[in-house]
């Protein structure tokens, strides 16, 4: 199977000449993230030692590939000029990106503990996480973390992270800068009111990148958990050998 190469972010007139080498970094980060993805996860090596291993991984890989699906829509977006769309993307990227980091954290923190219970859980509900009632009315473990707590914690890593969020929700959503700040400009000498595809285009350019700016970070995120779930499963197999007397039972 070929996974399909994420489209790269053009850089036009609508941002300044000093943006050009960030659209470019972005662009670089993009394509080595997407070479990280991985096209399947068998149960062999590590995975077949420990199978809290492979749902970390699983978990991590599934968000690698949202990361990239997101930048590639907001590329899309803004090389089409549809800037809305690159807004809902990119809203969507910062989101994923503080999910992906406090799962980096979370890993850390339970391996430390050597929590093998605890990392279980994690990735459960990391992969089966839903806020559909009739689902979690019948598996309550997977009841979804609020997006906005991951954003906030995120902000005490990233100070400002928060506040930049909650200024491209009121792009995104159906509020007065997401439809007559956004699309329109009244002039006050004869009442009338203009439409327009995007009343602010360079400042909208701005906030884009801005919401994007910390996905290089997720190589060095990425990487960190390859080394935590290997050694996730050297404890596993430590406490529970496959094979052994306690294999079943500490599983999960």
């Amino acid at each position: 199977m070929k996974l399909k190469e994420p489209t790269h972010l053009v850089w036009d007139d609508r941002l300044t000449e000093a943006n050009k080498r960030h659209v470019s970094e972005l662009n670089a980060a993009l394509d080595r993230l997407s070479g990280l993805r991985a096209i399947e996860i068998n149960v062999s090596g590590k995975f077949a030692r420990s199978k809290i291993a492979w749902k970390l991984s699983t978990y991590q890989h599934a968000l690698m590939h949202r990361l990239v699906a997101l930048m590639d829509g907001v590329a899309v977006g803004w090389n089409n000029r549809c800037t809305l769309s690159a807004m809902l993307s990119a809203r969507a990227l910062m989101e994923t990106l503080a999910v992906m980091a406090e799962f980096e954290r979370q890993v850390t923190r339970l391996l430390k503990e050597e929590n093998l219970g605890g990392l279980d859980t994690l990735a459960q509900n990391g992969i089966f996480a839903s806020r559909d009632r009739e689902w979690t009315k019948d598996y309550p473990e997977t009841q979804a973390v609020s997006v906005l707590t991951y954003i906030d914690k995120f902000d005490k890593r990233a100070e400002g992270f928060r506040g930049h969020y909650d200024m491209l929700s009121e792009r995104c959503h159906p509020n007065s800068l997401g439809h007559n700040f956004m699309f329109s400009k009244l002039d006050r000498a004869d009442g009338t009111v203009r439409f327009c595809d995007e009343r602010e285009p360079a400042r909208n350019g701005q906030m884009i990148l801005a919401a994007v700016a910390l996905l290089p970070l997720m190589e060095s995120v990425s990487a960190h958990l390859d080394d935590l779930i290997e050694r996730v499963s050297d404890l596993h197999h430590r406490v529970a050998p496959v094979g052994g007397p306690a294999a079943e039972s500490n599983s999960a």
